[in-house]
């Protein structure tokens, strides 16, 4: 069989394909390829097609304009179906995709790819010129749970201390409202930024989360979840992402104002409880440290929370580069300076 690939120009094409997946991204829908262009950057959808037409794999590609260097980034892609012959799609997607970033005199593509961590995957980067990138930019290291099953059962695989929060929460007052108000971006947004303070982390600008949000809550799927302790003050909101079969933990923000009613437990309940009513079967709660990491992982404080709500951990082959110009080479080591400084390394 031969395979042929060409630019896909209609979303409904392109995101009825991401449904059938096992896993439905967001991250490669075509709405978020829309979020990036109101940034100011472009995108484009290329699809792999069989002889007899049949959409068998592509990704949402999207362009990066930086100082130190311009490139082509695959969130989470490229995505291939359940197909027998993935090593020949895999090379004929990428020599195209290859071609057309030297015509667009890009200096590298960038690939976050959502393939579990196996040898077997790992080689077809490599001998296609691949290498590791010397910085993420979207999670390796996953947890995801499976919500199919009834509340009580989630509930009951939860972690003793979580569930004691939750109920502690509950008997309390504590309150958690599901909204779309500007208003509430804007105190999450404010929360953020007394986080980032206090936790010298780098937060994604209002203006990313703002944008993406909006983009994303014109078809309801983007919710803000609000806990407002008994007295009514807010104290921790998050932002998540509704798509397909997949729910996914996207932004939050906590000032824990009463250390006996930790709000972002009873937050994330709500959640998976508003997740299942949608019919959806997994609640992806982004990014976790690695096992074994030290306790400087950005991730590390964040990973004991959110592995007590039960599921398991999804480890995917790093982010990989393939360089296209000398300017990558600069790309690389600021990068590599920047993740030494962010404490990824």
């Amino acid at each position: 069989m031969t395979y042929s690939v060409r630019q896909i120009h209609t979303g409904g094409e392109w995101d009825d394909f991401l449904l059938k997946q096992p896993f439905s991204l967001f991250i490669q829908s075509w709405k978020n390829g829309e979020f990036h262009r109101a940034l100011g950057e472009n995108f484009w959808v290329f699809g792999v097609y069989a002889d007899g037409g049949e959409l068998v794999a592509g990704s949402l590609v999207i362009s990066v304009h930086a100082k130190r260097g311009n490139f082509l980034f695959l969130p989470y892609g490229p995505i291939i179906s359940g197909h027998k012959e993935k090593k020949i799609i895999f090379k004929v997607f990428f020599q195209a995709l290859e071609q057309f970033a030297k015509k667009e005199h890009y200096d590298f593509i960038r690939v976050s790819p959502f393939f579990e961590r196996h040898d077997s995957m790992l080689s077809l980067f490599q001998i296609f010129g691949f290498h590791p990138a010397p910085m993420h930019i979207l999670a390796e290291h996953t947890w995801i749970l499976d919500i199919s099953p009834p509340p009580e059962i989630l509930f009951s695989q939860m972690k003793k201390n979580h569930r004691n929060l939750i109920h502690r929460c509950e008997k309390e007052g504590v309150r958690v409202e599901e909204t779309q108000a500007s208003a509430a971006l804007e105190r999450l947004n404010d929360m953020t930024d007394v986080i980032e303070k206090r936790h010298k982390f780098h937060r994604f600008s209002r203006q990313f989360i703002d944008t993406e949000f909006f983009t994303f809550a014109t078809d309801n799927e983007a919710v803000i979840f609000e806990a407002r302790l008994p007295d009514g003050r807010v104290d921790s909101s998050a932002i998540v992402l509704f798509f397909g079969n997949m729910a996914c933990y996207r932004h939050s923000a906590s000032l824990q104002q009463d250390k006996r009613l930790p709000t972002p437990y009873l937050v994330q309940w709500h959640v998976i409880q508003e997740a299942q009513r949608r019919g959806m079967a997994w609640y992806n709660f982004w990014g976790i440290a690695p096992s074994g990491a030290s306790a400087r992982h950005p991730f590390f404080g964040i990973t004991h929370f959110k592995k007590g709500f039960g599921g398991e951990q999804k480890d995917l082959i790093p982010c990989q580069d393939l360089p296209l110009s000398p300017r990558y080479w600069l790309n690389w080591v600021i990068e590599t300076c920047r993740k030494k400084k962010r404490g990824f390394s």
